[in-house]
């Protein structure tokens, strides 16, 4: 079984990309659980979602503390997270960080210069949640980038294609440090 962690602000997309994230593992033929987590629901405020994948049946119903995966829309968030051994990080930060002692595999990507070129969300709360999804598509190469798009058309209809472009460039884009 595989535990991810998406962790952002209020109004990067948070909860919708994890809800987009189940719906692509579930239609490559997964096995998933959704949990959102609102907190004080608030542009700014932390907002988390979390997706258990497997290819069997999730019955956990605990809460993930420790994921195998974390994408992280927002870096400040960071220093408070907690990771698996051997994990994978998927950063929105455009600068790549210093590694220091760790064993987790850290991946860079500035979804945030991609979603206010394709002037996604605002200048000061750009919406970098789809090009997350797409960057986080190279990394995991769990699902193809052909199901990410259809479920982009299937949930966001008119919307779709510039936010397809967004994870098209973030998925190009992305870089391990």
């Amino acid at each position: 079984m595989k535990e991810i962690g998406l962790h952002g602000r209020g109004g990067q997309g948070v909860v919708m990309a994890g809800e987009l994230l189940a719906n692509i593992y579930f239609y490559e033929g997964y096995e998933v659980q959704f949990m959102p987590s609102y907190g004080a629901e608030r542009r700014g405020a932390p907002s988390n979602a979390f997706v258990r994948v497997d290819n069997k049946k999730v019955l956990n119903r605990y809460s993930i503390l420790v994921p195998d995966e974390i994408i992280v829309f927002n870096i400040t968030l960071l220093e408070n997270l907690k990771l698996k051994d051997n994990g994978v990080a998927l950063l929105n930060y455009p600068d790549g960080l210093s590694k220091k002692d760790s064993d987790a595999k850290i991946f860079c990507v500035d979804a945030r210069s991609i979603a206010n070129q394709l002037k996604l969300g605002t200048a000061a709360m750009p919406l970098v949640n789809t090009a997350m999804l797409g960057a986080y598509c190279r990394v995991s190469k769990d699902f193809s980038f052909e199901t990410l798009k259809r479920i982009y058309e299937e949930k966001m209809g008119s919307r779709a294609s510039l936010n397809i472009r967004a994870a098209e460039l973030a998925y190009e884009s992305v870089r391990e440090i």
